[in-house]
């Protein structure tokens, strides 16, 4: 069942892409590796709705690739995923991602929790199950923290 739904995910990052570059919305790439099919529908609708472009990876392999292939601007990933070496699963993420913008998804927030996000390299937490404001609302602002420093990035290279 998972491969299947993987290839009709596939199909919708490419209609969302296609459909994107018609609009005049800018780009937002985002790559996630969330193992619960609720998870996965709510990212799909607002995706959908938003013109986003998504991919869904389903090992941390595909994660990776995806990654160095695509370079998002945002990625979200389950904390359940990764177990107790969640940080050192993020520090690497960060790490080859380029400056992405790293979300945790967890069932359990505290500001301890959030702490060893951003110390690890992340950028925000946000509680399981997923809404769609709420992450509306952080994809939105990952967003533009992404573009804000591309753009500082591009005036000190000059």
């Amino acid at each position: 069942m998972w491969h299947a739904l993987h290839q009709g995910l596939a199909n919708v990052t490419r209609l969302v892409s296609k459909r994107d570059q018609a609009s005049s919305s800018p780009l937002v790439t985002l790559i996630c590796f969330l193992p619960e099919d609720q998870d996965r529908s709510l990212m799909i609708d607002l995706c959908q709705r938003n013109h986003w472009e998504v991919f869904f990876a389903a090992s941390r392999e595909q994660a990776e690739w995806a990654l160095q292939e695509l370079k998002p601007q945002i990625m979200l990933f389950d904390r359940d995923v990764a177990g107790p070496g969640w940080r050192e699963f993020v520090a690497a993420f960060a790490a080859r991602s380029g400056g992405a913008c790293i979300m945790l998804v967890s069932k359990l927030i505290d500001d301890n929790l959030w702490n060893d996000l951003v110390s690890s390299g992340g950028y925000e937490v946000l509680r399981k199950p997923l809404r769609d404001d709420e992450v509306s609302r952080a994809v939105r602002m990952a967003w533009s923290y992404w573009s804000s420093a591309v753009k500082r990035a591009a005036s000190v290279k000059r």
